[in-house]
């Protein structure tokens, strides 16, 4: 389908984007890279009167670590996320998830910002967040706001992010010493598809080589990308053991709440959370 006619705004700073969006009229989206937003438009499932692209506003997009932690603008790419030397080293989750997503094509246009307003419940990018603890910058007319990424989803495409308000980057703090961390998705169909299901895992071990942290999370096995908390207190305290680590696989599917889709039912999904969990969890003993 063809896209209906819009008007375009291109403001240079935070806040003309911000006053921008206060007084304009009708359906108004912030767009950064558009590889959710101009699909959903051509298909009818939007219809937009006005759009407020990012993309010229200075400094938005980089990423740089500030003091230990990993500062990352909204219109920073995937592709910059996945390939960026003190992301790999300091954040190898995040840098393996953002790898993980769609194809290359996608992953140079697609952001991060846009990648957590579209809320996807199938995301690569959010479990892994979830899992290091980030937070969200929130701008508006009233001021900054941050909010922990584990309250940033809050249902089906929806997320804390109003009306008037543009999500401005991401803090990231250090990963805990000697942590191992890692990435893993199910695709049934193609390697460059949405995950059927996706998890991350970051566990962190004593001396006795029990688990003194874990951090478990999940997407496509809810409304929206979540942690795997039951999981995460089966396994806390516990030896990496394959009787442990099946205890926190079977936590992690009963918690989960999975949609049916035309990928696989609930029940599909749940089986494969079982899986996958499991998996990643083995992988991460050695």
């Amino acid at each position: 389908m063809r896209l209906r006619p819009f008007a375009l705004a291109e403001p240079e700073s935070v806040p003309e984007a911000i006053e921008v969006l206060a007084r304009l009229d009708g359906e108004s989206r912030v767009i950064a890279g558009g590889t959710a937003l101009v699909p959903a438009m051509r298909l009818g499932l939007l219809r937009v009167d006005r759009l407020v692209s990012l993309h010229r506003i200075e400094g938005l997009g980089a990423i740089r670590v500030d003091r230990g932690a990993l500062e990352i603008g909204a219109t920073a790419t995937i592709m910059a996320l996945a390939g960026h030397g003190g992301v790999k080293s300091g954040w190898p989750l995040l840098a393996q998830a953002a790898g993980s997503v769609a194809t290359p094509a996608i992953r140079g246009s697609a952001t991060l910002g846009g990648n957590l307003c579209h809320a996807e419940a199938a995301s690569d990018a959010a479990p892994s967040l979830l899992c290091l603890e980030a937070q969200a910058r929130v701008a508006g007319s009233a001021g900054e706001r941050v909010v922990p990424i584990a309250e940033f989803f809050t249902g089906f495409y929806e997320t804390v992010v109003g009306p008037g308000e543009i999500l401005t980057g991401v803090r990231v703090p250090p990963m805990p010493a000697n942590a191992r961390s890692g990435y893993v998705k199910f695709c049934p169909r193609s390697a460059e598809d949405k995950p059927l299901v996706g998890v991350a895992a970051l566990v962190t071990r004593d001396d006795g080589q029990r688990v003194s942290e874990v951090r478990i999370a999940l997407s496509a096995a809810a409304p929206t990308p979540i942690r795997a908390r039951r999981a995460e207190a089966a396994l806390s305290g516990e030896a990496l053991t394959e009787a442990a680590i099946r205890a926190a696989a079977d936590a992690a599917a009963e918690e989960a709440d999975p949609l049916s889709d035309l990928m696989g039912s609930a029940d599909y999904r749940r089986e494969m959370i079982r899986v996958w969990v499991r998996r990643l969890l083995l992988s991460l003993r050695g």
